[in-house]
């Protein structure tokens, strides 16, 4: 069966995946050559447990009032998981794996959906445009107009390539759906003027293709009688002063993630210092899950030939030095092996996707029953779940349908509501990251000083107006 390119964006409250929610889903489905085939778009009322961030809201541009004439967002996710996970998707978008999938895994995961059946499940993977852009930049610069911003760098941001590509001059960047066709004319332009690239670049994020990329790796290092592949990297997050690439080298397979490969860079300055100093944590690892980001090459000519004489230099001398001092290599590279994320207290239960693990087929059964049934039957279906599967369902129908639940229910939701508006920072939850849920005074505090900092439209006034009244009732 033939592959379909799901191109989509989210506008959201903020950029934290746990606390913040959805606000616009928009999406455009292509056939392999990118032509449309179907449309979707739609807003999502706010959650009465969500704290807005000031600037997202004069970002997207999306008010309160209108952001609460859409749907819910339990329904919401439910459309957007039928559609990412379509049999034969890939869902893509502009820097889509560094925020939006993210957020949509935690989305998922808070409504009950499994998180990461998109990734692999009936033949759907996941892709990103911007690493792809950055790749073209380097290698394949014809084919677009770069365009450059006020420190004179190259800037790769969808709406400066759009507006010196003249891609899709409709519309305003951050509303989901224009940003969307600009993803896809984007697309159309890379393909259409370089397909064998394409074609090159789109494999890197099927994970079986991606993973032969260690086979291509030419041997970069020998230390104590070992030797270690090296690779370049690319991705727009390493930015412009680094030419968007990273030289690497592997380290092998972590101790305890093995769905994760680690890599160290090459190009870290004063090593010999960091090392010296037993700060391991200031050297430059990465680590690589197959078919996500950062896109890995081999370090053939043709592509470091990007690297500057300078960089190449400090390559080689760090190389040097840890054949010389071989045992600062090796601690190094089992200190990063063998790095675990530390299990963070007092994490909210809506932040614990990478604590919570898979589902089993017993849990599935009972999500797939509690999603098909109607709301009194989701309240007698919660009784047979596991605690922290109640409480995620508690929250679901809590967020929609609030007066439906028994009375002992509506206390412990209203308990929950309590806890987010509460002003004190000693119960205050957390992330997975350990940070906390965005307060009350946190929000007042950044509306001032947006008010005070930025040179704001009157719609944006408008905006902090609506929320800072929201806040407050």
């Amino acid at each position: 069966m033939n592959k379909t390119y799901l191109f989509y964006d989210l506008e959201t409250t903020g950029i934290n995946k746990c606390f913040d929610q959805i606000l616009q889903f928009a999406a455009i489905r292509t056939d392999e050559s990118l032509n449309e085939l179907e449309r979707h778009e739609f807003l999502v009322k706010l959650n009465p447990d969500t704290i807005p961030t000031p600037k997202a809201s004069i970002t997207h541009h999306i008010s309160i009032e209108k952001a609460n004439t859409g749907i819910c967002e339990y329904e919401a996710v439910k459309k957007i998981f039928q559609l990412i996970n379509t049999p034969n998707t890939i869902s893509i978008g502009y820097n889509t794996l560094g925020f939006d999938d993210e957020m949509l895994r935690f989305s998922f995961y808070k409504n009950l959906f499994p998180a990461y059946d998109h990734q692999y499940k009936n033949g759907c993977q996941r892709a990103d445009l911007y690493p792809i852009v950055s790749a073209y930049f380097l290698f394949a610069d014809e084919v677009l107009d770069w365009p450059v911003n006020e420190k004179q760098k190259v800037s790769l941001k969808l709406e400066d390539l759009n507006s010196k590509n003249s891609l899709f001059l409709q519309g305003r960047a951050h509303d989901a759906m224009t940003d969307v066709v600009v993803t896809v004319e984007l697309a159309k332009r890379l393909k259409k003027h370089h397909e064998k690239m394409w074609v090159y670049l789109m494999q890197k994020f099927d994970k079986a293709e991606d993973q032969k990329s260690l086979s291509l790796l030419d041997k970069g290092l020998e230390v104590d009688g070992q030797s270690y592949t090296q690779g370049i990297m690319v991705s727009g997050s390493f930015g412009y002063d680094a030419q968007f690439m990273a030289p690497v080298i592997n380290l092998g397979q972590h101790w305890h993630y093995k769905n994760q490969w680690c890599f160290l860079r090459l190009d870290s300055e004063n090593l010999p210092q960091i090392m010296a100093d037993n700060q391991p944590e200031m050297l430059w690892s990465i680590n690589k899950k197959w078919g996500d980001l950062p896109l890995l090459l081999p370090a053939k000519k043709r592509f470091a030939a990007k690297l500057s004489a300078q960089r190449i230099k400090l390559i080689q001398s760090n190389k040097q030095w840890f054949q010389e001092n071989p045992h600062f290599f090796i601690e190094a590279r089992e200190a990063i092996l063998d790095y675990k994320y530390p299990q963070i207290e007092n994490i909210d239960i809506d932040a614990a996707l990478y604590q919570a693990g898979f589902m089993n087929a017993a849990q599935q059964k009972l999500c797939d029953q509690f999603h098909k049934s109607d709301i009194a039957q989701k309240i007698t279906l919660m009784q047979e779940m596991p605690s922290d599967y109640y409480q995620r369902a508690l929250r679901v129908i809590g967020r929609f349908a609030s007066e439906c639940l028994p009375p002992k229910m509506q206390q412990e939701f209203q308990q929950h509501l309590e806890m987010v508006a509460n002003f004190g920072d000693m119960d205050r939850v957390v992330d997975y990251k350990g940070q906390p849920r965005i307060s009350l005074p946190d929000a007042y505090e950044q509306i001032q000083q947006l008010r005070l900092e930025s040179h704001l439209t009157d719609e944006q006034n408008f905006l902090l107006d609506e929320l800072e009244n929201y806040l407050s009732s």
